[in-house]
């Protein structure tokens, strides 16, 4: 009874600290994932005198998609917290002068981060893609009611590849103004008026229209120089819909666990086409490489150059092996998520070997360790998606080779530590 007692009076101890320095972790992680995002919002929206609660609500929505990375590292570096604050006031050497085992020490900081993983998952598979529905459809419904277009007098506007420049602005009504094309298939087009009237053309797809008086058109031709063409009138239409849709548009990382697998179910019946494709020129260059291999030794005249040709043509064939962009990118981001989940578990073990060392390093030392922790593996997670295009493996391996890195480390050093 007495050693459950002692067992129990660690725990609790270990426990309540180590939530104490997960939420100072939290708060801190925080501040450093959403305050591009507040800026970005405040940027775009509040500039255009929106509803505060509105905004406020946009924020709010936008939280899920950066717990998925606070709670791993918050959970790592509430662990290094915990365990340098014990050790520089030599709650260590106490515990394991008593005779209780420093597993007891650390069966609190797993079970409370197992339980961080589950939190990161559901936000990862039901929060996620709820809160990313709601911010398009508001944000969606606030670009309707927001002057899209804000014509002053003297001004430069940006609507996808065409750049606008005025004058004097009369309501609707525009002088001087001139119209630069920078799309490689119109580049070097440019378009000018006296005078323009804006009206709104679409509001579902946010087109305006703007119809020109006395429109003059410069164009750029490639072999005689440039085109002068003049007209009374015209017609020409600014397009806001992409600029809506890179901000409104779920990304694959923003879909829930299902819509994924459906999504990897879909390319990879795709892939599989392509891999018939492949195999069928596989087949048939190596059936023309045979059948000309067999022409020369009965024919000298076949040219040697012609089967070296094919060769080439069947090893360049063999070496670009199908890989489907999406199929890989949904596969990824679903392992991810498991992967950002297991982490809040994973990491923690990194900090366990610091309880044998005899070194006062306090919380301080703890939270610089984790920092380069964090560090780490965010550099191994961003490089091991930029291969996943790259490299026909599975994005299961490269996705979830930074938590292995990570894990098996820990072990090493826990082992290691413990012979000292």
């Amino acid at each position: 009874m007495a050693s459950s007692a002692r067992f129990s009076l660690v725990y609790r101890h270990i426990g309540r600290e180590y939530l104490l320095s997960f939420l100072v972790a939290f708060f801190f992680f925080f501040f450093i994932f959403f305050i591009n995002q507040i800026l970005l919002i405040a940027q775009r929206i509040l500039l255009k005198q929106v509803d505060y609660l509105a905004v406020l609500q946009l924020v709010m929505l936008s939280i899920p998609q950066f717990l998925l990375y606070t709670f791993p590292f918050s959970s790592l570096t509430a662990s290094s917290m915990v365990i340098g604050d014990l050790s520089g006031n030599n709650e260590i050497l106490a515990i394991r002068s008593s005779g209780i085992s420093l597993k007891h020490v650390f069966i609190p900081i797993i079970v409370i981060s197992l339980g961080f993983s589950l939190v990161t998952f559901f936000t990862a598979d039901k929060a996620l893609p709820w809160s990313t529905k709601k911010y398009r459809e508001l944000y969606t419904e606030l670009m309707r009611d927001l002057p899209t277009l804000e014509l002053r007098a003297n001004s430069t506007n940006t609507i996808a590849d065409t750049v606008m420049v005025n004058k004097e602005v009369e309501g609707n009504t525009v002088h001087d103004i001139v119209l630069f094309e920078t799309s490689s298939a119109r580049q070097g087009q440019i378009l000018s008026a006296p005078k323009a009237e804006v009206s709104l053309y679409d509001l579902q797809s946010f087109i305006y229209q703007l119809k020109l008086d006395d429109p003059l058109i410069l164009k750029s031709e490639s072999q005689s120089g440039w085109a002068l063409s003049k007209a009374e009138s015209a017609q020409f239409f600014l397009n806001f819909s992409g600029q809506i849709a890179s901000i409104a548009s779920a990304l694959p990382s923003q879909l829930s666990v299902n819509e994924l697998r459906q999504n990897i179910q879909t390319h990879k019946l795709a892939l599989d086409e392509e891999k018939k494709r492949y195999e069928e020129k596989i087949r048939q260059a190596e059936l023309s490489l045979a059948e000309l291999v067999e022409q020369s030794k009965m024919d000298s005249l076949v040219p040697v150059s012609r089967i070296a040709e094919l060769q080439l043509e069947l090893e360049r064939l063999e070496a670009q092996k199908p890989i489907n962009f999406y199929y890989q990118y949904y596969r990824a981001e679903l392992h991810k998520k498991f992967a950002l989940s297991a982490a809040c578990f994973m990491l923690v073990f990194l900090t366990f070997s610091l309880s044998f060392f005899r070194v006062k390093h306090g919380r301080l030392i703890g939270f610089g360790l984790s920092m380069l922790v964090a560090v780490l593996y965010w550099y191994l997670l961003f490089f091991a998606q930029m291969q996943i295009f790259s490299i026909s493996v599975t994005p299961a391996f490269l996705i979830w080779s930074p938590n292995l890195i990570m894990f098996i480390s820990g072990l090493l050093l826990l082992l290691h530590a413990r012979r000292l």
